[in-house]
């Protein structure tokens, strides 16, 4: 089978970089730039998505897009990431954090940059408008939802090593990249800012961000600004 990753810089698609360095499996990157998408979306997929990748197993293509689907379905195909090896509370919360990530925590941080880019879009003479619009829905909503969800998950990791336990699973590769952005402005949860620094340390992950030319700067500027 070979695999090759269509992947956007700086991006929740750097996750599937990481999830393939973890499984060590063969694969060819793609690598697109946020300056190139309007000139040219180098995606295999119909709605032009990253992460997507294209899978070639017999002569035949498969094209697959969005982080939950690359990962469960190769989860399936290359388990040792997944739940086999989980048991009781353990994949219990293997079940929960993996799809907490995509169905509540990472939605409040697509509104901030939906918020961000029309502020951004917004004529200057009327940008104080939507300045204003966004400031009190994060200050009615979201700052709290998100501050919220923080502490609960700085709880749960305070008696966990990882988010299942004391195995390494894919919860933890679909968690990094929202804890991360949350963590660029707040750095008063002891127990993730441990959890970070011992993902940092991960072989795989280190390759990974050279690979997937990942900029911390970057990252850390945009968050800055887009919270």
């Amino acid at each position: 089978m070979q695999i090759r990753l269509f992947h956007l810089q700086n991006s929740r698609s750097q996750r599937i970089v990481w999830f393939l360095e973890e499984l060590g499996l063969p694969y060819e990157l793609v690598i697109n730039h946020h300056s190139d998408l309007d000139e040219k979306k180098n995606s295999p997929h119909q709605l032009s998505k990253f992460p997507a990748v294209e899978i070639i197993n017999q002569e035949q293509i498969f094209i697959l897009a969005d982080t939950s689907a690359i990962i469960d379905y190769l989860s399936y195909l290359y388990p040792q990431l997944g739940q086999s090896k989980l048991l009781g509370s353990q994949l219990q919360s293997f079940y929960y954090w993996k799809n907490y990530c995509e169905a509540t925590f990472i939605p409040d941080l697509l509104l901030k940059q939906i918020f961000h880019q029309i502020v951004q879009r917004t004529p200057f003479p009327v940008r104080f408008v939507s300045k204003f619009l966004k400031y009190r829905f994060d200050q009615g909503y979201l700052n709290p939802s998100l501050q919220q969800q923080m502490t609960m998950i700085d709880k749960h990791l305070k008696d966990h090593l990882w988010f299942a336990g004391d195995q390494f699973t894919v919860a933890d590769i679909l968690m990094w990249f929202p804890l991360l952005a949350c963590s660029a402005n707040d750095h008063q949860f002891k127990h993730i800012q441990r959890y970070l620094a011992q993902i940092e340390n991960r072989p795989a992950f280190k390759k990974s961000l050279i690979k997937g030319q990942w900029s911390a700067s970057t990252f850390q500027s945009y968050w800055t600004i887009a919270w």
